[in-house]
């Protein structure tokens, strides 16, 4: 049986390498990022405690997203930090949820950080509940994907509609070897994670 032949090879620009590189970094930055949050809100690190809700305050965060100046509204909530066993207590905490709390609510949280590395000498705090902890390990699993994406536009020049190499010629220039194994499963643990971290996010 005649072997079958390579691909044929095309040159994959500069910018669609440096694209995906790009997009590589920022994902796999998340993705830690993501993964440290959520050791913090599952309670495998910091100090655990209970957070008192004294007030909760909406502000206006502007940003600039493809070029463009957007605004983002932020809810922060002031109070007090009780930690498990008395020590390390907060009476000026300062907690960023997704969304506000009523006045007096007691919210199960994480001491993270150091008061001494950050502003004002204050600590930061992470809603500790299995809820929190699936979204972010969630987050980070779907990174994976991006960071599957990005290697494929590394490696075949791909970026998108307007991509100087079609997706076709870029597909097929994978053929053989480890490159599609390897994107593959990169981005099957992604996927698998996100499903596993969003049913136990619901089931614990």
């Amino acid at each position: 049986m005649a072997p079958v032949p390579a691909p044929p090879k095309h040159q994959v620009p500069f910018t669609a390498r440096l694209i995906g590189v790009g997009i590589m970094l920022v994902t796999l930055v998340g993705s830690g990022i993501f993964i440290w949050q959520a050791t913090y809100a599952a309670g495998l690190r910091g100090s655990y405690g209970e957070f008192t809700v004294s007030q909760c305050s909406t502000r206006t965060v502007g940003y600039r997203s493809h070029g463009k100046h957007r605004t983002r509204e932020e809810v922060e909530c002031q109070g007090e930090f009780t930690a498990d066993g008395g020590k390390g207590d907060d009476p000026n905490a300062r907690l960023e949820p997704a969304s506000s709390h009523p006045t007096g609510s007691k919210i199960s949280v994480t001491q993270t950080g150091s008061a001494s590395t950050l502003p004002s000498h204050q600590f930061s705090y992470v809603e500790a509940n299995a809820w929190n902890a699936g979204l972010m390990f969630t987050f980070a699993f779907g990174m994976l994907i991006g960071t599957a994406l990005g290697a494929f536009a590394t490696v075949s020049g791909y970026t998108g509609t307007r991509s100087r190499v079609p997706f076709g010629t870029a597909w097929r220039s994978t053929a053989g070897g480890a490159t599609r194994p390897v994107l593959f499963a990169l981005a099957g643990v992604g996927a698998l994670g996100v499903v596993v971290s969003l049913l136990l996010a619901l089931a614990l």
